[in-house]
């Protein structure tokens, strides 16, 4: 006799408990993760575009490191390395404080905010001098005009980029399973070992995750066409 599908286990007790906090966990990660890249990403890219050569090379390092060594690699170094390097009762402190789940956010923060930093950057370009010009000549230092200036029309053009990296987020965090955080892909395997429904498990998994981008990619959408400026986007202060 063939495989039976049997979807009603996925909703039996633990493992309905099991899912809703799976999931929880992972919009947890994803979200404070997104938030923290997203300042680090700024502060980084606008260091590459600073007057001193010491802070620029600054930002390309952390964008080199982080964008080019692998995220499980990073992931790993920072759950069993960071807590070496700490005197044993900080480091008990460190895990009992659930340090799994904070390596997957320091990991996934870090690993994002290299590449969003590389947006800034270009998003920088992109406003016209003029803006430069006009915020300088009002007496503004060149660290306010560009947080008080830039960086408030820069959000404005990075919009796309920023969506796709929670997205990118949202499905690298099933990662974590590989330290222990019980976010949605480990519950799914959970699951799986517990009643040998790997179809059911795996497809409730597949079905999360793609439900979840279809759902951000609609509001982010909306998002995008509501804070579009026209006319922004330009080069060298032509009008």
């Amino acid at each position: 006799m063939g495989y039976q599908i049997d979807w009603s286990v996925l909703w039996e007790s633990p493992y309905r408990e099991w899912i809703l906090e799976g999931l929880s966990l992972t919009f947890q990660i994803s979200l404070v993760s997104w938030v923290l890249a997203l300042v680090i990403g700024i502060l980084i890219g606008m260091l590459a575009e600073s007057p001193l050569r010491f802070l620029r090379l600054l930002s390309s390092a952390h964008v080199e490191l982080f964008r080019n060594v692998p995220l499980l690699v990073q992931l790993f170094f920072a759950y069993f390395v960071i807590p070496l390097l700490l005197p044993l009762p900080l480091r008990r402190e460190l895990y009992d404080l659930g340090w799994e789940m904070g390596s997957a956010i320091l990991t996934l923060s870090l690993y994002t905010s290299a590449k969003l930093a590389e947006h800034v950057r270009a998003g920088l370009n992109t406003v016209g001098k003029g803006v430069r010009q006009g915020a300088l000549s009002t007496g503004l230092t060149w660290w306010q005009m560009e947080v008080f200036v830039v960086v408030p029309l820069l959000l404005r053009i990075i919009v796309p980029s920023i969506t796709s990296e929670f997205l990118t987020i949202f499905k690298s965090s099933s990662l974590a399973m590989a330290v222990g955080v019980m976010e949605t892909t480990y519950v799914t395997q959970r699951i799986g070992f517990n009643t040998f429904r790997w179809i059911e498990a795996n497809a409730m998994g597949t079905v999360v995750y793609l439900l979840t981008a279809w759902a951000v990619a609609i509001c982010m959408g909306v998002i995008e066409r509501r804070v579009r400026v026209p006319g922004l986007l330009q080069r060298d202060g032509v009008h």
